[in-house]
């Protein structure tokens, strides 16, 4: 089973910084993100995450998928819940420009990517498609940049099919997510 790692400065970082216990680093698969899982209710999910994370960056509707799925983002990593419960999320650079009241409206300006997540065999937004290919061996093409594993993960590249796997990058990790927007 493959998982991402979460490697940030959340409010459990802070808290070792001064000398506080903390357990391990938050892990991001496909079941949640450490012990926030898939299924939580919105606001336990929220005030979870928002305990690793800090307070989102952005909150709003997902205009694609209709009302009954909002979105909350810290940074590149967005939380999606459909119906009030969290169902899936995304680790895309620059964050998901969501375009509803109190959401940004075009992806964050470049900067350093937070939080700075990886899979249990370091994955990450900007590998390559020839790292992914090594690492997870039974992908699967689920579109012309999407590539699919066997625990649900999917890795969207940067969709230069005529570049070799060793030029095309990872630009977003996710699962559970409404649409390919």
């Amino acid at each position: 089973m493959s998982v991402l790692i979460a490697i940030g400065l959340g409010m459990g970082s802070l808290a070792a910084f001064a000398g506080q216990s903390t357990s391990s680093p938050s892990i991001l698969g496909p079941r949640g993100i450490g012990t926030v899982r898939l299924g939580l209710p919105k606001l336990k999910a929220v005030a979870e995450l928002s305990d690793l994370f800090g307070a989102p960056s952005a909150r709003g509707v997902n205009t694609g998928c209709g009302p009954r799925y909002t979105e909350v983002e810290w940074g590149d990593l967005v939380a999606e819940f459909r119906l009030s419960t969290f169902s899936g999320f995304r680790y895309i650079k620059g964050g998901y420009p969501l375009t509803t009241p109190g959401s940004p409206r075009e992806p964050s300006p470049p900067r350093t990517v937070f939080p700075e997540l990886a899979t249990s065999t370091g994955i990450s937004l900007g590998s390559t498609v020839a790292q992914l290919r090594v690492v997870y061996r039974s992908l699967r093409l689920v579109g012309t940049d999407r590539w699919r594993a066997a625990n649900g993960l999917v890795f969207v590249d940067n969709a230069k099919p005529v570049s070799p796997p060793r030029l095309r990058h990872i630009i977003e990790i996710k699962i559970g997510a409404c649409g390919d927007f």
